[in-house]
């Protein structure tokens, strides 16, 4: 059976029939799709082409005619652009044109779609991919017997754009990257976990993605396309960069042995056998590099690694709903990917007037979890205070410090849509702290000039 009068296939190829695309649309979990748009794809991944509007004019006008409904108890008909008509004929051109605009829009779709880039192992499975994700958008879901018209072809002025906004999702899906699958899917719902030697639960990765799945979800969660652009936003900035410190101290009972210059004539006991050789032949250069440090001396040490700590004071006023919310989630999402990383140790506390018990990320398991539990929170807290807020989080810092914990360079991350309670932070209140601040859709001057005079990244209107 034909289901399309839009492309035609090669001479030897024979489309698709309903009972297979249904079985493969039920392995994409897709209810409803266009027959006659599979049909279509299918025709123009085994060579065929699209035909010229006047090719199926004729038909598309007999559809019309046999599917007229009877006219209203006053004889008439209403047109597509507003008015009415006793004229059977000028009804029937009306709807014929509106239909050909549609059929129109479609092939430009179709000239416009790269089916290849969708998933699935032959064109039918990629095309109902592409229904999928389509079916996603405002729209985009077939309905009724064949599922056509679909509205986001009737209505767009540019039909490109679909296929574009549509190929644009799965090149970010494939540019995301490990980390930025862990926070959008802190689950593992949408790609596999392996257990490393270690452990600790690390993600396979672009292997194991769901490609279809993570598209689905960037397409119909607006939320989680807020949170990814953010999230890249800040990994344009420099001071924003998360670091690990780590450095070599000598120890006699250390378990890592490495070479360094000779530092004075003392430590001549240590140099390698070959470079004592050198004295017995050129004793004047061996002294000459010895002076001058060019001789490499063997020592034990011990590894002493120190993680960023990263403190994220969230406003937890209930103005930081919706689309605030969001964007916080994506700055939390940036700076939890430098836990995954094994780069810094993140703390999460929600404020009001006072700083609530801070949640700690140190590891990517933690890590996933506060992203999960953050992205799903409801804050609903009083009033704000910044200023209490950032010294309550620089003193809980010190005081982790203090008790040994392995961390240095703190930061800490305000979030808020407050405009007034910085005004009485000092640099002096916190020694030794970069603060960022993120006032979300409100102007603070206050909080992002501070933030500016600790070296720190301040943004208003955010």
């Amino acid at each position: 059976m034909q289901f399309t009068f839009r492309t035609t296939p090669p001479a030897t190829y024979i489309s698709p029939s309903g009972e297979e695309m249904r079985e493969v649309a039920n392995k994409v979990d897709l209810k409803s799709f266009s027959r006659d748009m599979v049909a279509d794809l299918c025709n123009l991944a085994a060579g065929g082409k699209i035909n010229l509007p006047s090719a199926y004019r004729d038909q598309v006008r007999k559809r019309v005619e046999e599917s007229l409904p009877a006219p209203d108890s006053r004889g008439q008909w209403s047109l597509p652009k507003g008015g009415c008509t006793t004229d059977r004929q000028v009804v029937t051109t009306a709807l014929t044109e509106k239909a050909m605009r549609y059929h129109t829009s479609v092939c430009d779709f179709l000239q416009a779609i790269d089916l290849t880039r969708f998933p699935g192992q032959s064109p039918l499975e990629q095309a109902m991919s592409l229904l999928k994700l389509l079916s996603k958008q405002q729209g985009g879901q077939g309905g009724g017997d064949g599922g056509e018209p679909l509205p986001i072809f009737a209505e767009s002025d540019r039909p490109e754009g679909v296929a574009e906004s549509i190929q644009d999702t799965l090149d970010t899906v494939d540019s995301l990257s490990e980390d930025e699958l862990d926070m959008l899917d802190p689950e593992g719902k949408n790609h596999s976990i392996e257990e490393s030697k270690e452990g600790d639960g690390q993600r396979s990765g672009h292997q194991g993605l769901d490609r279809l799945k993570v598209a689905e979800d960037l397409v119909e969660g607006a939320d989680r396309r807020a949170m990814l652009d953010i999230s890249r936003k800040l990994d344009q900035f420099t001071k924003l960069q998360a670091r690990r410190q780590v450095r070599m101290e000598q120890d006699p009972t250390g378990e890592e042995v490495r070479q360094r210059p000779i530092r004075s004539l003392s430590e001549l006991p240590k140099v390698s056998k070959s470079a004592w050789a050198m004295r017995q032949q050129a004793p004047a250069h061996f002294l000459y590099k010895a002076v001058s440090g060019q001789l490499q001396v063997r020592e034990r040490v011990t590894r002493i690694e120190r993680k960023q700590a990263i403190f994220v004071l969230l406003d937890g006023s209930g103005s930081m709903r919706g689309r605030k919310h969001w964007k916080a989630t994506g700055v939390v999402m940036n700076r939890l990917k430098a836990v995954l990383s094994g780069d810094a140790v993140v703390y999460l506390s929600v404020f009001d007037t006072q700083m609530s018990k801070p949640a700690c990320a140190s590891t990517p398991e933690e890590a996933r979890n506060l992203i999960k539990k953050f992205a799903s929170g409801n804050f609903s807290g009083g009033g704000t205070d910044i200023s209490a807020a950032v010294k309550a989080a620089h003193q809980y810092i010190d005081k982790q410090i203090e008790e040994g914990a392995a961390l240095y360079r703190p930061e800490v991350v305000v979030l808020t849509d407050e405009d007034t309670s910085v005004n009485g932070l000092k640099k002096s209140d916190i020694p030794g702290v970069r603060m960022h601040g993120f006032a979300m859709e409100v102007a603070n001057k206050s909080l992002v000039d501070f933030a500016h005079s600790t070296g720190g990244v301040g943004i208003d209107k955010f």
